[in-house]
């Protein structure tokens, strides 16, 4: 068994706004995502989890981001288990209709749980709590049109 979890996760952009997944009432917020499944690559489950959490299908386009979180180096803020995180851009497939359902998350270590998907513009961005806190990245990468792949180190 690894002590790391692959995760992959989501940016999805409309009309500047970004697609967030709000906690406890706007306590903080994460981008869209979860674990990679085994039979699954990380496009697909980037995918698969934005369709469960806010019932919107994605097409998934370029890698934006890879981030890891460490135990020890972040002194254990999100538990012992570490994680890399894969970042795509993505956007709404307006050709599918919007599904009702949607999978509640919840994170018991900050003892909190997602109170819904919910659409931040790109200006609002800089003033909310993301974890991790990459909101400049994303501010200045959808200002500049920039999406080309970084590592982003030492966010947490």
């Amino acid at each position: 068994m690894s002590n790391y979890r692959l995760s992959s996760r989501a940016i999805v952009i409309k009309d500047d706004n970004v697609l967030l997944n709000e906690f406890n009432n706007g306590e903080y917020y994460n981008l869209p995502g979860g674990g990679v499944e085994v039979d699954e690559t990380l496009r697909d489950a980037v995918a698969r989890e934005v369709l469960e959490e806010s019932g919107l299908s994605v097409l998934v386009r370029e890698m934006l981001y890879i981030y890891e979180y460490n135990p020890i180096r972040d002194e254990y803020r999100y538990g012992p288990l570490g994680g890399v995180s894969h970042v795509f851009r993505c956007e709404v497939d307006e050709s599918k209709e919007k599904m009702v359902y949607r999978v509640i998350d919840s994170d018991p270590v900050n003892k909190s749980i997602s109170t819904g998907c919910k659409w931040i513009s790109v200006d609002e961005l800089k003033n909310i709590n993301l974890v991790p806190k990459i909101n400049d990245f994303i501010i200045e990468d959808i200002r500049k049109k920039d999406f080309t792949t970084k590592f982003l180190e030492d966010i947490h």
